[in-house]
Parts: C-alpha cells; structure tokens; sequence
C-alpha cells in the first residue's frame, strides 16, 4: 500500500506554490534608465545602447565649453605663456648685439703731479667720454645667435600649443572616465536592487519553508557583493570628480554628451599625415633647429672679430682742460685657448645631433601610437557592439532560468543568480568597451591635428608676440 505524504511536507509544498505568485511580482524588474536597446540595427554601432549620452545635450557644444573651462583655468597654459614671452626677450637681447653699443663714462677726484723734480699741490681733476662700437664681422656668430633664439621663440610658440592640448586632453579623458563611473554605478545600483527583491522574496518563502534557508544566504551574499561593487565604483567617481574639478577650478558641468562624437573614429592615414604638424612634434623640430643654429655660432667663435668705435672725451686737472677723440678699427683673433673653443663647438654640435634624433623617435613613436589607438579604438566599439548583441540573448536566458526556478521547479537558484551576474557583467563589460573607445578615439586626434581645433574650432591660436 503506497504511503501517503507526511503532514509537513504536503505543508511546505503548499507553502511553496502559494508563494510562487507572491515570488512571480515581486522579483523587481530593472528600473528605468540603462536597459536594452532592442531595436538595434545588426552590424551598426548605436551609442544608444546602454548609454545615454545622445539624450543629454549637445555634445559639440559641452566639448567646446569643456576645452574653453580649462585653457581659462589652467595654470600650467600661463606658465607656458609667460616662457614663450621670455623666449621672446631672449631674441631681443640677441638682436641687440649687431646694433651700435654706446657708452658714457664720468670721473671725479683728486690728484697731484711732479715735474722735474717739483711736486705741485694737490688739485681737482675729472673727465667725460663718450664711446660707441659695434660688430663689422664676427664670422656670422651674432646672426647664428639670433637664429637660435628666433627657433627657441618659436618653439615656445609651440610649448603653448602643446600645453593646451595636453591639458584639454587631460580633462576630456577625466570626464568621460567620470561618465563611465557614473554609469557603472548605476548598473550595479540595479544589480543591487534585483538582488534585493529576490532577497525580499526569498524570505517570504524561507518563512513558510526553512529549508531554503541557505538560498536565502545566497540571494544575500550576491545582494551584498553587488552593494560593494557598486560602493567601490562611486568611491572612483568621487575621486574623478575632484581631479576634475582641479582641472577645470570648480566650473564643473554635465558633459555628459561628450562622448557621442567620439564614435567617428578617424582615418588612419589622415591622422598619421597630420603627425609632423603637431604641437609636439613642431615643438620638437624647432628645438632641433635652434640646437644646429648654436653649434654653428659656437664654431663662429674661432673666426676673426672686427670691430668699428669712435669716441671722443674731455679731462679737467687743475685748471687745464683738453679734449681728444678718436676713430678705428679693431680686430680680435684668437691663437690659442687651450681648445675650449674647439670642445664648445663639438659639445654644441653634439647636442644639436641629439636632439634631432629625439625628433625623429618621436614621429616614429607617434606613428606607432596612431596606429594602436586607431586599432584599440575600432577594436572597442567592435566589441561594443558585440556585447551589445550578447546582452539581448543574456536577458533572454536570465527570464527563462527565472521562469524555469519560479514557475517549474527545473533550475536552481545558483542558476538564476548565475544568469543574473552574467548579464550584468555583461553591462559593465558593454561599458568599458564603449568608453574604452572613446579614449582612444580621444588619443587618435589628439596625436594629429589635435583635441583643441577639434572641440572649439572657435578659439583662436595662441601667441606670445
């Protein structure tokens, strides 16, 4: 004869099918704000997805007023700016040394003279002169000279350029990386949350049967794991903001746009004919040029220097004044100093090698970096895209398996959690790859024309004179 059920499990059964509705609605949905786009065109990346950035604004206009907040706020622009001044008055001072130098020179004292053997009384004696020279030829020294700091002025120019961009750089790439914390806490807010309303459910259930107890300590140990996610995310959020806020004083806004542009990655080959005109580079060369300019100065050292002057003065000794003048040339050449000026032209010229090798690794680093950005960039929004296609059939598998452990009795709970973390990974992995791209579409214009045309084509060059 066949057993009946004892009393208590036909109890906890019941227990369990009447609390499957309850389980059914209160299994929260996702809320509102980073779900699926699921009318995604196949093979065709929409910033749509997961990402809310078309939603925000203009992004054109918030990357303008991003780069503008932090040129006005840099304090590393006016540093640069008052170098590129001086660089200027180097010249200055260079050019004046092919102009006529002319000098005054007064004196006033005392003094006491012996002719034959008599010594006269002391008397007032006292003298004016005035004298002015200037360079015939110097071998092209002083020219060498001006050339050089003419290059080094330029270079400044370009240290100013250079300075912007990086700075401008610097803050774009500080905003998107607050966007993406700001995003991913708010997936692992959700995560939290569904966690949460099955930690709610389950111990509605765990009341009526204990033992599904140690579910309940799961559905907790994930709800908590998700919370320190999500805690761990904000806490880079915060840290973002205040570096940000240090780049662009306080003058904090919503660029929250900002990435929409950067889904165009650029041409490859435009990018990399664009090199040799970046600041950096252009800054690079002219320092190289201004190098040869003093090598060839400092072998000017070595030739004859001539010398025109004409002066004229007036001295007073007791009661007897006279006066001269006088006019003509002199020429300077020097024998021998023990090689120093020898050693100083082959130091110069040395340098001057060593910094056009500098030149040249940088357009071959820079080229190399173009070449990676553009792969990591279109690499990312691939695997944007990809992700984005593997979130529709994740969302598809967590409903089933809830379907199948609520309704039907044929999934664990593992199973559902299980389905549940995966999709969400998913959404941050969907994340990073987004933003990833972004970066490297940042880094890619940054290494050619630059971010700041670019992101305020309004704002004019800057220049020190």
């Amino acid at each position: 004869m066949r057993k009946r059920p004892s009393s208590r499990f036909i109890q906890a059964a019941v227990a369990s099918l009447l609390a499957l509705p309850l389980l059914a609605t209160a299994y929260c949905e996702d809320p509102a704000g980073l779900a699926d786009n699921r009318a995604a065109k196949p093979n065709a990346f929409d910033p749509n997805e997961l990402f809310d950035g078309p939603a925000q604004g203009d992004a054109k206009a918030q990357l303008g007023s991003l780069a503008r907040q932090t040129l006005q706020a840099s304090l590393e622009v006016r540093s640069a700016e008052s170098s590129g001044r001086a660089g200027y008055y180097d010249l200055d001072q260079a050019e004046a040394a092919r102009r006529p130098l002319v000098a005054v020179t007064g004196n006033v004292g005392a003094g006491q003279s012996r002719v034959y053997g008599e010594t006269q009384s002391p008397s007032g004696l006292g003298g004016v002169s005035i004298n002015a020279t200037a360079p015939l030829y110097d071998g092209g020294r002083i020219d060498r000279l001006s050339e050089w700091r003419r290059r080094l002025a330029q270079a400044g120019d370009t240290n100013i350029v250079a300075t912007r961009e990086r700075m401008v750089n610097e803050s774009l790439v500080t905003v998107l990386d607050l966007n993406r914390f700001r995003l991913q806490a708010r997936v692992y807010q959700q995560y939290a949350g569904k966690m949460s309303c099955l930690v709610r459910s389950l111990e509605q259930i765990v009341a009526n049967d204990r033992g599904r107890a140690s579910e309940l300590v799961q559905a907790r140990k994930s709800q908590r794991q998700a919370e320190i996610s999500r805690d761990g995310v904000i806490s880079q959020l915060r840290r973002t903001d205040v570096h940000l806020r240090k780049l662009v004083a306080d003058n904090v806004e919503p660029w929250a746009a900002v990435g929409v542009p950067l889904t165009q990655v650029p041409e490859l080959q435009t990018v990399v004919e664009q090199i040799r005109q970046s600041p950096d580079v252009q800054r690079l060369r002219l320092q190289a040029d201004a190098a040869e300019s003093y090598a060839a100065a400092a072998k000017a050292d070595a030739k004859p220097k001539v010398n025109w002057n004409v002066g004229s003065g007036a001295n007073r000794i007791a009661q007897n004044t006279t006066t001269n003048w006088t006019a003509g040339v002199s020429v300077t050449y020097v024998l021998d100093d023990g090689g120093a000026i020898k050693s100083a032209s082959n130091a110069a010229q040395e340098r001057a090698y060593a910094a056009r090798r500098d030149y040249d690794a940088l357009l071959t680093d820079r080229t190399r970096l173009a070449r990676e950005y553009h792969e990591a960039a279109t690499n990312a929004f691939v695997q944007a895209r990809l992700y984005a296609e593997v979130l529709k059939d994740s969302d598809q598998v967590r409903n089933a398996t809830y379907e199948q452990w609520a309704r039907l009795g044929r999934r664990s709970l593992f199973d559902l959690m299980s389905a549940e973390s995966e999709h969400y990974n998913l959404r941050i992995a969907y994340l990073n790859a987004l933003h990833d791209g972004f970066v490297a579409t940042a880094q890619l214009r940054s290494l050619g024309q630059g971010l700041v045309p670019w992101m305020a084509p309004d704002l004019p060059a800057p220049k020190s004179r």
